[in-house]
């Protein structure tokens, strides 16, 4: 079979990502037909592997994908200098760190080396004192990987999915960036996630944007004007769309609707509901790029730092689902 190669990047290395990937890596590295290539400074990785009670540095360095041996196992891409960064604390040294981090995994996938990318919690602050300019990770990699189209950033919890219209921008800019264009390909980007992991069709709820669905435009037209000309449009592109449903209550219709694929018009509409329904279980998808990238909603955590408290079932799950994604496109495993 076809072995399935995933870039794996720790995170900040002054948060618990480290630690994290340790027992990622602990729980992921005897599964056949899976590489998994660590996007890391060295120092930062072994930090990871002591705070996580494992002996050692059992993993392997090289300088290069190229140089990972046609076996299953975990090898360390060494990139960067992670030294000087303090433990947590958000600092430019920790955000280089990361940064370097981002750019090796991005070539290696622009170049066709690695299947799918999983990263570890990242901090916004540390990497804009590195200088990131970026708004979000999702647009660092549409830049270095060439896309022009549509990105979105989509969620999974257990078997329900959420994708969004508008995510990383202040609430006063969110009515400016919603059209039925932009609704039509959020959707359609959440139905090509949950149909590569899924293999079926997705039933899909819409949410309204204006409290009460704007009460028949006295608080708000864009349902009337926006939201339903999208539904219009995506059911005439052949999707199952219920809906369109109040923002406060979609999401307790999902059992008795049969709901697979929720559409939010912005970040918390989808997140609070989410990560109150299982925080450890909920994964994030970066829509619209040519391989699965995928992380957790866990964060950086600064204030449990070294005490090997960190809880690895969300990286893992978004681990495994990136794999599932990357199988589906084609790999074998």
């Amino acid at each position: 079979m076809t072995m399935t190669t995933i870039g794996l990047v720790c995170g900040d290395p002054s948060g618990v990502g480290p630690e994290l990937s340790a027992k990622l890596i602990r729980a992921k590295v005897r599964d056949e037909n899976l590489r998994i290539a660590v996007f890391s400074g060295l120092e930062s990785l072994e930090d990871g592997y002591r705070i996580a009670g494992m002996s050692g540095l059992e993993v392997p360095v090289v300088d290069s994908v190229k140089a990972i041996p046609d076996r299953p196992g975990a090898v360390l891409v060494q990139c960067g200098d992670d030294r000087g960064y303090s433990p947590g604390v958000a600092s430019a040294e920790g955000g280089v760190a990361v940064l370097s981090a981002l750019e090796a995994v991005a070539q290696s996938a622009v170049a066709g080396e690695i299947d799918a990318i999983v990263y570890g919690p990242l901090n916004k602050q540390a990497m804009w004192l590195a200088g990131h300019k970026a708004i979000d990770e999702l647009h660092f990699f549409k830049e270095r990987l060439g896309v022009s189209g549509f990105c979105c950033e989509l969620n999974k919890q257990g078997e329900l999915w959420t994708t969004r219209v508008t995510s990383h921008i202040p609430l006063r800019l969110v009515t400016d960036n919603i059209s039925v264009d932009t609704i039509v390909a959020a959707t359609e980007a959440g139905v090509q996630a949950f149909e590569a992991a899924q293999k079926r069709r997705p039933r899909i709820a819409i949410a309204g944007l204006n409290p009460h669905l704007g009460e028949g435009g006295a608080m708000g037209r864009e349902e009337i004007d926006v939201i339903m000309p999208a539904i219009k449009a995506l059911r005439a592109r052949g999707h199952d769309v219920a809906g369109l449903y109040p923002a406060d209550t979609v999401f307790l219709r999902i059992a008795s609707e049969c709901i697979d694929v929720v559409v939010t018009m912005f970040h918390d509409q989808g997140q609070i509901a989410l990560k109150a329904l299982g925080f450890a279980n909920t994964s994030t998808v970066l829509g619209g790029l040519p391989l699965p990238v995928v992380t957790a909603s866990q964060g950086t955590a600064y204030d449990i730092v070294g005490r090997n408290l960190a809880d690895p079932t969300g990286l893992i799950n978004a681990f495994e689902l990136a794999h599932q994604l990357a199988v589906s496109r084609g790999k074998k495993s």
